[in-house]
């Protein structure tokens, strides 16, 4: 099979998947490297397993990763409110 076919049919799984747009796949004889990032250790699992079902005569090598987001210690409180005519002021300028 042709790589670019090959590759048109790995992002279009991917798509339809679970809508993971963000992952690219490069084919290398008969390995195919998965890189990108995507939400969660189990979704990047869920990815191989599911390319590896698709494709059963290539090796796959998952380098996908999961974005670490901190969430903060503490909430912000916002005290006060714009007064309507500042706001207005700078839209007029646009």
């Amino acid at each position: 099979m042709k790589d670019e076919y090959l590759l048109a049919q790995v992002q279009r799984l991917l798509a339809e998947d679970g809508g993971e747009l963000g992952i690219d796949a490069v084919r290398h004889d008969d390995l195919l490297v998965l890189r990108g990032e995507v939400e969660s250790e189990l979704r990047c699992r869920e990815v191989e397993l599911r390319i590896a079902e698709a494709f059963p005569e290539l090796t796959i090598r998952n380098e996908l990763s999961v974005p670490h987001v901190h969430k903060p210690q503490e909430s912000e409180e916002l005290t006060g409110r714009p007064s309507a005519g500042a706001g207005a002021a700078s839209e007029d300028r646009h």
